[in-house]
C-alpha cells in the first residue's frame, strides 16, 4: 500500500494516464421507439345509479364487439372492477365500479384510442376522461 501511495505522489499531472473514451457510446432507449407493449387500462364507470342499468343493457353487445380485438391478439385480459365481492357471478348481483383491460399497443394513446368505439363509451357507461393507462411488464400469469 505504501508503494501505491508513493507512486501516486510522484506522478505529476502531466504523467497521469488520460481517460480513453470507448469506441462505442451506449445510450438509453428513447421513448420515440415504438414497439408492441402491454398496457393496463383502468376504466371507471360514470357515477349514478342509471349507469348500472345501461351497462347491463349493452353488456352482450360489448362482449360480441370484442371478438375482433380478441382474435387479433391485442386484448390479453379484461373484466369488471367491482365495489364488493358478490354472492355469485351472475351479472345482476355484480356491483360494478368500472372495467380493466390489458391491451397490446405501441403507445398509451393507441391503447386508449382502442376504447373509443366500444359500446360502453357510446352508451355513456365508461368515463373516458378518468381512464388510467400504464405500461406493464407481466412477470407471470395464472388462471383462476
Amino acid at each position: 500500500m505504501a508503494s501505491r501511495i508513493a507512486t501516486r505522489r510522484l506522478l505529476s499531472p502531466l504523467t497521469k494516464p488520460q481517460f480513453q473514451r470507448p469506441s462505442f457510446i451506449r445510450t438509453m432507449a428513447t421513448s420515440g421507439v415504438r414497439r408492441p407493449y402491454e398496457f393496463l387500462l383502468i376504466i371507471p364507470d360514470k357515477p349514478g345509479p342509471e349507469v348500472r342499468k345501461r351497462r347491463l343493457e349493452v353488456r352482450a353487445q360489448h362482449f360480441s364487439d370484442m371478438a375482433p380485438t380478441l382474435d387479433s391478439g391485442k386484448l390479453k385480459m379484461g373484466g369488471a372492477i367491482l365495489h364488493d365481492v358478490p354472492v355469485n357471478d351472475e351479472a345482476e348481483n355484480l356491483d360494478f365500479a368500472g372495467s380493466l383491460m390489458v391491451l397490446v399497443a405501441e403507445s398509451a394513446e393507441e391503447a386508449k384510442n382502442m376504447l373509443k368505439d366500444d359500446i360502453y363509451v357510446k352508451a355513456d357507461v365508461w368515463d373516458l376522461e378518468k381512464v388510467q393507462v400504464y405500461p406493464i411488464k407481466c412477470g407471470f400469469r395464472f388462471p383462476l
